[in-house]
Order: C-alpha cells, then structure tokens, then sequence
C-alpha cells in the first residue's frame, strides 16, 4: 500500500522498500473470503483507531508508505471486524496469522489480532457493497477486500443499516426475555406444548427450545464477555420473531403459565390467539401510511409480482420423498410379438393382500415408502386437511418467503382447507351469534372491511336483514358487521332455532351495502346454510362490477323447508358439506397419490421447521373448487424486512384469490407433527398389496 499519487518530483516510486505489501494483501483477502463464504456472522466492534496502532507497528522506515486515506478508511471503519469461536472469543477474519506474512507486518497483524481479540461487538457487520474499502487508486494497491454474493444485503424492504439496527435491537429483546422468564417457566411451557394438546402447537416448540439452548448456553459460559458474545450470534441467527420472546404467542402462554392460571383456563387462551384468522394477523386495516410506505416499496423495488401467486404445477416440485414407480415403455414388436404367450396363475390369484397394519409416519417411511410402486388415499370425512401447493406467478420475482433465496430458489408455500367452516363456527360464537340448535341457520363469511349483508326473505314475506333483524316467525339476524368497517374478519348470522322456523319457502341473498376499502374490488364470500343438520356451502364473488345496494344483490340460493325434515336435494347453488367436499373428492373415496412431499419449510439444507412440519398427500384429481378463500401466503412466513408492512400485506393476501385451479394438480391431504392423522393408504409393491393406517407422525 502506498500514498496517493503526489506532484511527479515527489511521488514515491514502486520498490521493494514497501516491506511486501503485495504478499500481505495475498494473505489477507484470502484469509477474509473464507470467512465471508460461510454464514458465521460477522460483527463490527469497538476496535478504535487501527489506522494508528497499523503504523506504529511498522518498522519506522516504511510508515510514509502507508498514510493514505483510503487505507485509514478501511482500518478504522472495517479493521475490527470480527467473527465469533465457539467459545465465545473475538477472532478477526480479516488479519492472517502473524507467521504467514511478511515480516514487516508480523508486528502489525499481531497488534490488530490483539485490538480485535479484546473488543466489544457494537452490532451485525451487513453491506449490500461488492467490496468495501477502496482496492486502487491509480497504480496503487490499497487494504480492501470483496465480499460474497451470498454475504451481501438484498432486502427488498430494509437497509442494511437499517437491519443491522434491527437485530441490535433484538438482542437486548432477547436477553429480556431470558432474564424474565426462568428455565422451569420455560419447561412448564414445553411440556404443554408437547404434550398438553395445545392447538397449533408445533408454531412454537422450536421456539421454545431454542430459548432453552440459550439457557443452557448461559449457564455453561461463566465467562460474561463471550456469553455476551455468543448471545449476539443466536440474536443474528435467529429466525424472525424468536427474539421477540415477550410479545410472541410462546410470550403469552409464559406470561400466564407465570400468573399460575389453570391449564383449562390457558388452554382456551392459546387456542383463541391461534385460530387461522387470528395467529400474526393484522386485527386492524392498514392506516393510509401503512399502504403508501407498501406501494412505494413494493413499485421502486418492482416487487409486485412477487405478491401474485397461482397454484404450482407437479413437475415444478424439486423435492419429491415419492413419486409412482414409471411405467416402463413397451418395446417394438419383433417378428413373433403377435404371439399370446402362456401365463401362469399366481398360486393365490394375484398379489397376496396383507392385513391392516398401524404405524407411524416414520416407520412407514423407513420401511413401506421405499418399495412402494403405487399409492392410494382413503379421503377422510373431515376437509380441513385438504391442502395446496402454490408458488409466484412470475418465476424471476423477488423472494419474499423466508425459506425463499440464495442460489436455490424456492417460492412454493401452501396453504390448508383450514377448517373454513370450524372458522364460521368461530366466528359467529365470538360475536354472540348462535350456531348450535338451529332449525334453520344462515351464516355469511368474508374477509375485508366492506358492509356485505345477509338478507332472508321468510315464506311469510318477511325481510329479515339488518333493517328488521326479527321476524315474528321466529328468525333473527343476531350477528350484522361491519357497518363501520371496523374488521377484516366479519360474518353475519341469521337463524331459526329449534321448532321455530315455519314451513315454505326460503330466498337467500346477499348484497354490498358500502365499500370501506381503500381500494374498491370484489369481494369474494362464504355462505353456510344449516337445515335439520345438513350443511350446504357457496363460494361466490360480489359486486364485479364494483356496485352497492341492490344492484350489487348475489342471489344464493332458495328452498322448501318442512319443519323436522331434511331437504329432499340440494339447494340450487350451494353444495353439500357431508358427501362431496370443495376438493373435488368424496370422503372414503380411494384415490391415486401423484406424489409424496414435505412442506416447502423444509425443503433444502436448511429447513425451517419453526414453521411445521407437514407431509404432502398429493391427489390424483383433488383441486380447490371454491372461490377466494385460497391464500397465496401468511404473513408470518414472509420475510422480516417485510414486518413495517404486514397489515398491508395481510390485507392484500386475504382479498386477492389465486388463479388456475381448474388446472391445479398439488393439491392433496396435509398431515403434520404433533397431530393425529388416522390416515389410511393402500400400498402396492411388486410382491404385495397392504394397508396401512398412519396413527401419528413418531
């Protein structure tokens, strides 16, 4: 490294006289990029004034080589980068062993090593450069070093000054919530996770025992600088939102485990906050700041097709655990190929068929998967376990996923059946609807701020609607939302409960009253009608042409009703939830498995499992009949740059539907870990036909 070029009659000339510059900087790039290619993270520290201790350490003839500005830049601004040991010690990535440069800069590095090796760590080193420092200027060579693809910044929302504040930020969350809730607290939670029957338990067990490894880790590290040290690598590594151990959902089932509240009591808690429509979304519209910060982040990084989502397609799945055995194509006839051969009968008849047997995910994939030629799905009653695979409509967008990036894409997501109907039920209870012990029952689902309402007209020609909410047959409209466009979860609830709802005829509709949306498009609905127990569903869309008050009516549906009986046949336009369910298949209905996949999550060398472990049952013919309940993405499995914008986006992902069902061909059954799945296939190998019944996951 030499000085900047100066007037000709003093410009230092290139010579040997600069102590091997050129052999130092051979060491140092090098030893940096071994580093930077790994995801250890690197860390800036209090390391002061290396541009200083750089010269003193120089033997004195050769300090007026090395005075420039861009060399004190890169010690004082990026000399003390450091990485941490396992033990929690600072090393630097950036200085080679003493030995291995010339010796001119043995001293130096020596010192530098040291200055490093004693700091504190002041935050997360992250850049979106190619390099930092500046490596020529002119003919001279300065101290700089390049940095990986794979290490630099590419948020699509945050800087990487802005993300490094963040995870500062997180690491004092972290230590706060280690501090405030002990191991035992801790243990209580996990053994209600595991085996309390919590619902949706698996979205925190990781978290849980992430906590806990810190824990442990605290309690082996005596020495508070380099625990200090290794708790800034778990803050860096972390998955978004482990930090935030407070304000998580794990923070609030330790909270009341910490308040001693009964585990019924608990138990209820948990599984409010987890419902599908609650669990990390957006209670409240996004406020007209919150839309314009999205539209300007999401059109100056030309990201919106990174929002549109459409079903994927089976050959675009890169990891399969099966797929059918392939046929093997037939071979040209020769000369005697129009001969029959003899056949011999098989002893028994065909292949021997086994007898049930019972067994787990993991010994079925250990033992029954590898052999399988074919497979077959007995479709269970229950539709919440239907699923899709779905993917970004536009390959080459931006990755918004957190399992999404890097050299390997992957863009795929899903989403589940997700008990829509358990989701009214919710619904219309937590509103003070009743849903129980109907004769007749109408219940209307949507899923944005606009005024959609219910209206029934009774075979007395009686109007029940939110302008007469009783009717002197006995009908009530119990539950009416949204006049204020106050949620983005409503439902309205009109019913008849037992013995009251008279003979005749029944006219459904439902119309937009007003728009609350910001943007005014349609909106796509849910209609339940119960009678006499039997449950019908319609999926429609209303107002397409963006209109309110009659002109926007969508009628539904109309039937005769005889007190005390079922309906003769299915209303005209809804469909039966008891035989054939939205998914295209009959419950007990065996079908062909297309292929066998786990969830996206967990897809690659590094699969997140914080976000469930599921295994894929791909149909043969099983596709998503309904309209706008498909979601292209949840928000908590988007990106954490993406979190200042989440109510938009949790807004946009509840309005928009996914387009190309007809076509889809992921769909299948979901199962996952710490559920029941009681899910019975039929397996044939090349010697054998068995069922099986797959009870639990391990």
């Amino acid at each position: 490294m030499q000085s900047p070029p100066t007037p000709a009659a003093n410009k230092p000339q290139p010579s040997d006289e600069d102590g091997g510059f050129d052999l130092l900087l051979a060491q140092l790039r090098p030893s940096f990029a071994a580093i930077a290619a790994t995801n250890r993270p690197l860390f800036t520290t209090d390391a002061a004034d290396l541009h200083t201790a750089f010269l003193e350490s120089l033997p004195p003839e050769l300090r007026r080589h090395y005075t420039c500005n861009c060399c004190r830049h890169f010690l004082n601004r990026f000399g003390g980068i450091a990485v941490v040991q396992e033990d929690g010690q600072l090393v630097s990535p950036m200085w080679p062993a003493p030995q291995a440069v010339p010796v001119a800069f043995s001293k130096v590095v020596e010192v530098l090593r040291q200055r490093v090796q004693n700091a504190t760590i002041t935050g997360v080193f992250l850049t979106a450069e190619s390099s930092v420092g500046t490596a020529m200027t002119g003919e001279w060579p300065h101290l700089a070093v390049a940095i990986p693809e794979s290490r630099r910044h590419r948020g699509l929302v945050q800087t990487a000054g802005q993300l490094a504040a963040e995870k500062k930020q997180d690491l004092q969350t972290l230590k706060r919530g280690l501090d405030e809730f002990p191991v035992a607290t801790m243990m209580t939670a996990l053994e209600y996770l595991t085996t309390g029957g919590l619902y949706r338990s698996e979205k925190a067990e990781a978290v849980v025992h992430w906590l806990l490894g810190l824990h442990e880790l605290r309690k082996n590290t005596p020495n508070a600088r380099a625990c200090e040290n290794l708790l800034w690598v778990a803050a860096a590594q972390a998955p978004a939102g482990f930090c935030h151990v407070r304000s998580s959902m794990v923070g609030t089932l330790l909270e009341d485990i910490t308040a001693q509240l009964p585990f019924a009591t608990l138990k209820t808690r948990w599984a409010d906050k987890m419902a599908p429509s609650q669990y990390m979304r957006a209670q409240a519209a996004p406020a007209a700041g919150n839309i314009a910060q999205a539209e300007k982040i999401i059109t100056t990084l030309k990201a919106a097709g990174a929002l549109e989502r459409r079903y994927a397609k089976l050959d675009e799945i890169p990891h399969f655990l099966w797929r059918p055995t392939a046929k093997k194509s037939q071979a040209a006839p020769g000369v005697f190929g129009h001969l029959t051969p003899k056949v011999k009968a098989p002893a028994s008849g065909g292949k021997p068929t086994l007898p049930v047997q019972t067994m787990t995910w993991d010994k079925f994939q250990r033992t029954v998967l590898v052999d399988a030629v074919s497979i077959e799905v007995q479709v269970p009653a229950a539709q919440d376990r239907f699923m899709a695979l779905v993917t970004a409509a536009q390959p080459d967008a931006p990755a918004i996923l957190q399992w999404d990036g890097g050299e390997t894409r992957n863009p795929f997501s899903w989403y589940y059946a997700a008990g829509i109907d358990a989701e009214i039920r919710r619904r219309v209870l937590q509103a003070g609807g009743t849903h129980e012990g109907c004769d007749i029952r109408v219940s209307l689902l949507w899923n944005n701020r606009n005024d959609l309402d219910l209206h029934v007209i009774t075979p007395k020609n009686e109007h029940v609607y939110f302008g007469a909410k009783r009717a002197s047959c006995g009908g009530w409209l119990d539950v009416d939302m949204n006049v204020s466009g106050n949620t983005d979860t409503p439902v309205e609830n009109i019913r008849w409960t037992r013995a009251m709802a008279p003979a005749g005829r029944y006219q459904v509709y439902v119309q937009n009253y007003r728009f609350h949306e910001r943007v005014q498009s349609p909106t796509p609905f849910r209609i339940e009608l119960e009678v006499s127990g039997e449950v019908y569903h319609c999926d429609s869309v209303i107002s397409p042409r963006l209109q309110t008050g009659t002109a926007s009516n969508v009628e539904v549906t109309e039937f005769q009703y005889q007190p005390g009986q079922k309906l003769t046949a299915v209303p005209r336009g809804l469909r039966s939830a008891q035989p054939t369910g939205t998914w295209n298949l009959s419950p007990g209905q065996w079908v062909q498995v297309t292929g066998v996949v786990p969830s996206p999550n967990l897809w690659g060398e590094k699969p997140l499992q914080q976000h469930g472990q599921h295994i894929f049952f791909l149909l043969d013919g099983c596709r998503d009949t309904t309209q706008g309940v498909a979601r292209g993405f949840f928000t908590e499995t988007l990106r954490s740059e993406f979190h200042p914008i989440r109510a938009t986006l949790e807004a946009y992902s509840a309005a928009a539907t996914v387009p190309g069902a007809e076509e889809a061909n992921t769909c299948g059954i979901g199962m996952s870990n710490g559920t029941p799945w009681n899910l019975t296939v039929r397996v044939t190998t090349a010697q054998s036909v068995a069922t099986y019944l797959i009870d639990r996951w391990d």
